[in-house]
């Protein structure tokens, strides 16, 4: 006899949610680890990484479903969320100042400055063992 499914299996969108996956370390059981950042404590392992991307798909149904069960709210992927690209920082008057001047210095707009600035910390090279994976559409 099959597994009945429950209300609203069907309406979750398990490929929708972006997914990390990372090699664990021996120390760590080895292996591979999915994640979905949207879904906290959303996690699959397996063996190999097919195995861990197959079995995140279970997880983020469950993940979902479950929240729905108790009323809490489900984040919807980030793939479906707009962003303006705008947001207030405020920083102290010292810090203002010397971005200003180090945007004088290069010829560029305070905004250009931050946005490059930004850009560069986000792009810093993680360890390799413990670097996450994005993988689009899983």
């Amino acid at each position: 006899m099959g597994m009945r499914k429950r209300m609203g299996d069907d309406d979750v969108p398990v490929d929708a949610y972006s997914v990390t996956l990372e090699r664990l370390s021996v120390e760590d059981g080895g292996g591979y680890a999915a994640r979905v950042p949207e879904l906290a404590g959303c996690l699959a392992t397996g063996e190999t990484a097919e195995e861990a991307l197959a079995e995140i798909r279970d997880a983020i149904r469950s993940w979902v479903l479950t929240a729905r069960e108790f009323g809490d709210v489900v984040p919807p992927p980030a793939s479906q969320v707009a962003y303006s690209g705008k947001w207030v920082q405020r920083v102290p008057k010292s810090l203002h100042r010397r971005l200003v001047d180090r945007a004088r210095t290069e010829g560029v707009s305070l905004n250009q400055l931050a946005t490059a600035l930004l850009a560069e910390g986000v792009g810093a090279p993680q360890t390799a063992a413990r670097r996450p994976r994005r993988v689009a559409g899983r």
